[in-house]
């Protein structure tokens, strides 16, 4: 397994048919979005489609969001969303950690557009391109908040371990 130093650590929502690539730099506590890729292709070619996304980039943990029931256990479909992070880890050579991603979906609150802007007087159907664009962020920021998440619990772990030992030294 690579240490933090030696890769990226990379968040993904998977989904039946898409799945959201989020980034967090080694040693930064920022999850990024990053893209979205097709399942349709094929999970063999996933790997070189995740590396390409990342431009080669080294992954050292690759956080992968399972929908756990409401009481917190794994359902059939979580399980499956579980295993193919472990088995895409495995393929990347990085290590897999599960990480709850209920409400990860739940878009942020957008501020109303002032009453006479450029959005409040398009109206009708989005473009094909607008659509892709949309899902393709949606998706990603999913992921970004799964990663997030998990950073920030991995941060609080670790800020309550320094300040144990912080104790137990001065007393």
């Amino acid at each position: 397994m690579r240490t933090a130093a030696q890769g990226c650590i990379i968040g993904i929502d998977p989904g039946e048919r898409w799945i959201g690539v989020a980034r967090a730099g080694p040693g930064t506590s920022l999850a990024l979005p990053v893209g979205t890729l097709d399942r349709r292709q094929g999970d063999d070619s996933l790997a070189q489609m995740l590396h390409r996304l990342l431009g080669g980039e080294a992954v050292a943990t690759l956080v992968v969001g399972v929908p756990l029931r409401p009481d917190g256990r794994e359902d059939a479909q979580a399980s499956a969303f579980r295993q193919f992070g472990e088995s895409l880890a495995t393929s990347i050579g990085a290590e897999c950690v599960p990480q709850d991603e209920r409400f990860s979906s739940e878009p942020a609150p957008v501020p109303p557009s002032p009453p006479f802007s450029r959005k409040a007087r398009a109206s009708g159907r989005k473009s094909t391109q607008r659509q892709r664009r949309e899902r393709e962020r949606s998706h990603a920021a999913a992921a970004a908040r799964i990663l997030q998440r998990w950073i920030d619990i991995r941060d609080g772990a670790q800020a309550r371990d320094a300040a144990a030992t912080s104790r137990a030294q001065c007393c």
